[in-house]
């Protein structure tokens, strides 16, 4: 990973055409004719946007680049801890590792034999006890130096994942609500810090456009926290006002949790990471 930088990012550069989009009007410009796919992002920034993804996750911690937390039912994988189920388990999150995985093969990456099949296997271990007692096994370590190996790969992933994703959480919006949503957006990823709070979102809590990732009916992805975010206008204000409603719907998805998952214990830590989009 690149050197720490006082301020991390450059700013990504928006070409006239998207700032024409802006002016017209949407069902001619949609966001994913536009600023989606304008969004500059150097390898260096990109490396830097990862980075501190990872360090949000677990503060860089080489053991962290294969965990799984106790009470969750899947292993979290890499510098965006992506999400892998053992087969047959029933989550409702999205098992973000095998759409990096597909990522990384049609980039050419070489793969271990046992993790180079199609279609693509499931996590070999079933519980976290059977994760941790095979650390020192041929699938651990395998699967430990292809992560290490693949970093680069998976700072690319990160932030397009984010890239490909806006255009849908513009169509998932509630038509009254596209224009202002559609605004935000651009303040948000014309600004670095703001770019790099947004692609740390999606892969930390999701684009909230999947209907089985809620509790009691509400989400607590990226839409339902622009859904939530008051009016802004401007960089600054924009980044502001999404830290704010990140907090608010992370509170509520707490307080909305079966008991039996005790998320209580992860929000301080879910609330000090939203702090860092604040942090130049």
């Amino acid at each position: 990973m690149s050197r720490e930088k006082n301020s991390f990012l450059t700013t990504n550069r928006i070409g006239f055409i998207s700032l024409l989009c802006w002016g017209l009007s949407l069902s001619i410009c949609s966001f994913g004719m536009s600023h989606a796919e304008m969004i500059d992002v150097s390898t260096e920034d990109m490396e830097l946007i990862a980075e501190r993804v990872f360090r949000n996750e677990c503060h860089t911690g080489k053991d962290c680049l294969i965990e799984w937390n106790a009470g969750e039912e899947f292993l979290s994988l890499g510098l965006g801890h992506f999400i892998w189920y053992p087969q047959n388990a029933l989550g409702i999150f999205e098992e973000s590792f095998m759409a990096y995985l597909q990522y990384a093969r049609d980039a050419g990456e070489v793969f271990p034999d046992w993790l180079n099949k199609n279609p693509l296997p499931p996590c070999p271990w079933s519980s976290r006890e059977q994760m941790l007692s095979s650390k020192e096994g041929a699938l651990y370590q395998d699967l430990l130096s292809f992560i290490r190996k693949t970093k680069q790969r998976q700072a690319d992933f990160l932030v397009g994942r984010t890239k490909k994703v806006l255009p849908k959480v513009i169509e998932a919006a509630p038509l009254d609500q596209r224009t202002r949503i559609h605004w935000d957006l651009f303040w948000l990823t014309n600004d670095a810090q703001g770019l790099y709070a947004v692609v740390d979102y999606v892969n930390f809590k999701g684009a909230g456009i999947k209907n089985s990732e809620n509790y009691k009916g509400q989400g607590w992805g990226l839409l339902q926290v622009l859904q939530n975010m008051r009016d802004t206008q401007g960089a600054q204000e924009t980044l502001e006002e999404f830290a704010r409603s990140a907090k608010e719907v992370l509170t509520r998805r707490v307080a909305n949790a079966p008991v039996e998952r005790h998320e209580e214990k992860w929000l301080r830590g879910w609330l000090h990471r939203i702090d860092s989009y604040l942090v130049r």
